[in-house]
C-alpha cells in the first residue's frame, strides 16, 4: 500500500478521524520541507493532512495550539485535529482547512500591509495563552550566548588556517557585536515574551481574499517579537528594499503597543549579518573530509556568499569594510 493509500485509509478508518467511515477525495499531494501534505474533500468540506517527518510530537501540538488561538482572528486556518499517534501511520498527523489564496506578491502594497498588520496581531495578543516557548532565541541575551558559542572556536579555527587578514576581520566585528550587545541589554529588561509565529516569510503567506494568511505554525510558541521582525527583513532583503521595509514597519509598529520595540529590532537588524557570519565559518570549521568535495564543487557560491556576509556584517556593525575577496578565497582553498 502506497503512502496516499495509507492517508486515505486513516481518514476513512481511524478512530480519532473527524471524517471516520465517510467519504473522502484526495484532491491533491505535495511534499514541504520537513513534512508531506495532502488536499482532501470530505462530503463539501475541503481539508489538508499534515504528516510530519522530523519532530513531529512537538510540532504538530506547536502547529494546532498556534491554528486554534489565531484562526478566530483570520490570520491562520482553522485547525480540525491533532493526532499524535495516528492509527496506521507511523509519523503525527495534523488536519486544518484548506485556505485557498496566492502567495504574496512584495510588491503588492496592500499585501505587504495586510501582512504587517496580521503579524502584529499576533505579536499584541495575549501571552498567557500560549503553551510552549518557540525555539527560536527568547532575547538578545539568549541570542548572544548561542552566538558566543561559536566565536571562540571560529578564532581559533582561523589562527589555525592562518588566515590572518578574514581573522582580524572576524575579531573586529565580533568585538563590535559584543559591545553592541553589552549596550543594548537594558532595552529587554522590560520586554516580556510575546506569542511569534517562529517562521515568518513570505512563503508562509498568502493573500485569501484579501485578507493575509500565515501558514506552517510548526515553530509556534513564545519569542521575541523585535527578533522576528528583523529575521524576517533579512530573508526578505532580496524583494524588499529599505523603503518597503521601512513602510512595512511603520504599518506593523501601528499595530504594537511595545515601548522599545522599534529600537529592540534594529539592533536585531545590525547583529543577524554577523549571525551569518558565524554560521557561515562554523559550518567551514565543522565539514568532514567527506564533505570537501562538495566544497570544492561549490566553491564559487561560497565564496561570493561568505565576502558578502563578511561585507554586510561589517556595514552593519560600524566597521572599517576591506575587500576580502582574495583572503576569502585564500581561506576556503585551504579549508578544502
Amino acid at each position: 500500500m502506497d503512502i496516499t493509500s495509507q492517508i486515505h485509509s486513516y481518514l476513512t478508518t481511524a478512530p480519532t478521524s473527524n471524517f471516520l467511515q465517510q467519504a473522502v477525495e484526495m484532491v491533491d499531494h505535495w511534499q514541504g520541507r520537513d513534512n508531506l501534505l495532502w488536499r482532501v474533500e470530505c462530503r463539501g468540506q475541503e481539508a489538508v493532512l499534515k504528516l510530519f517527518l522530523d519532530a513531529g510530537q512537538a510540532r504538530s501540538r506547536r502547529q494546532f495550539d498556534g491554528q486554534q488561538i489565531f484562526a478566530p482572528l483570520g490570520v491562520a486556518p482553522r485547525p480540525l485535529w491533532v493526532d499524535r499517534y495516528p492509527e496506521g501511520l507511523a509519523r503525527q498527523v495534523l488536519v486544518y482547512e484548506w485556505q485557498p489564496g496566492t502567495l504574496l506578491d512584495p510588491e503588492n502594497l496592500a499585501q505587504m500591509v495586510g501582512l504587517a498588520r496580521s503579524v502584529a496581531q499576533i505579536h499584541s495578543s495575549d501571552a498567557s495563552e500560549v503553551r510552549r516557548f518557540c525555539p527560536n532565541p527568547l532575547n538578545l541575551d539568549y541570542l548572544w550566548r548561542v552566538l558566543g558559542g561559536s566565536i571562540g572556536p571560529i578564532q581559533h579555527w582561523l589562527a589555525e588556517r592562518q588566515a590572518k587578514a578574514v581573522q582580524d576581520h572576524f575579531n573586529q566585528v565580533s568585538n563590535s557585536a559584543q559591545a553592541l550587545v553589552k549596550a543594548a541589554l537594558p532595552l529587554w529588561t522590560s520586554a516580556p515574551p510575546g506569542a511569534v509565529h517562529g517562521d515568518l516569510k513570505l512563503e508562509n503567506c498568502i493573500d485569501s481574499f484579501g485578507a493575509v494568511i500565515l501558514l506552517d505554525w510548526e515553530m509556534f510558541g513564545l519569542g521575541d517579537p523585535a527578533l522576528e521582525v528583523a529575521t524576517f527583513f533579512q530573508l526578505s532583503q532580496d524583494v524588499l528594499d529599505a523603503d518597503a521595509q521601512a513602510t512595512w514597519l511603520e504599518h506593523y509598529l501601528d499595530g504594537v503597543d511595545q515601548p522599545g520595540l522599534a529600537q529592540r529590532i534594529a539592533v536585531y537588524q545590525r547583529l543577524l549579518p554577523f549571525q551569518a557570519v558565524c554560521y557561515l565559518l562554523d559550518g567551514l570549521r565543522q565539514q568532514t573530509d567527506a564533505e570537501a568535495s562538495t566544497l570544492q564543487a561549490n566553491l564559487p557560491f561560497l565564496k561570493a556568499t561568505l565576502v558578502a556576509t563578511l561585507h554586510q556584517a561589517a556595514m552593519a556593525l560600524q566597521v572599517e569594510v576591506d575587500d576580502m575577496s582574495e583572503h576569502v578565497e585564500t581561506l576556503l582553498g585551504r579549508a578544502s
